[in-house]
């Protein structure tokens, strides 16, 4: 349950371990990119924030605020409406 955390307001690394744990990737997103730490998945979540300005992104769809001072990511009503 993603949302009951601050309101449906996670920083990045706390939306990957939910969503790791939630969606329990397997395969390739469970590899390590070479030369990082990250898994495929994870970074597949952190392109949420680095795609944020790009039209197709969930920022930019008003789906999600981000909060770059915190790193972290709010979901708005459009978000909720678009899961349930």
């Amino acid at each position: 349950e993603l949302e009951s955390t601050s309101n449906g307001s996670l920083t990045t690394s706390e939306l990957i371990d939910r969503l790791t744990t939630s969606m329990n990737p397997t395969g390739r997103d469970t590899n390590i990119l070479d030369g990082r730490s990250d898994t495929y998945f994870s970074q597949k979540v952190r392109n949420v924030v680095s795609h944020r300005n790009q039209n197709t992104g969930l920022v930019a769809k008003n789906l999600v605020i981000y909060e770059p001072d915190e790193e972290r990511l709010t979901i708005t009503d459009a978000g909720r409406a678009a899961i349930v």
